[in-house]
């Protein structure tokens, strides 16, 4: 149960369900599909925060990456694949940009 005091998972700035159209959209998704697509958006996140920082042998991106395999599996299997897919690209898309800068 979520007390007065703790954080809004859902509602973090920057994340992809805090814009209108996507809050929306979360309504129709149940509490694990949202938790897994929040955690696969995070995780993308959380990848191109390392990107430039870190060699792809090295443990802490190889662990990253994994994770995010695992929780790509994970939408599949709550069958939110194209929410998934749309996340993976937009992450790809602002990865692109960025080298692009």
């Amino acid at each position: 149960m979520q007390t007065s005091n703790a954080p809004n998972l859902w509602k973090r700035p920057g994340s992809p369900f805090d814009r209108p159209a996507n809050r929306a959209t979360l309504r129709t998704y149940g509490a694990e599909q949202a938790l897994f697509l929040q955690r696969l958006s995070d995780l993308v996140d959380k990848r191109q925060q390392f990107e430039g920082r870190l060699s792809p042998d090295d443990w802490h991106q190889r662990l990253i990456d994994k994770a995010l395999y695992s929780t790509y599996l994970d939408c599949l299997e709550l069958s939110v694949v194209e929410e998934a897919r749309e996340i993976l690209d937009r992450g790809q898309k602002r990865g692109q940009e960025a080298h692009a800068a």
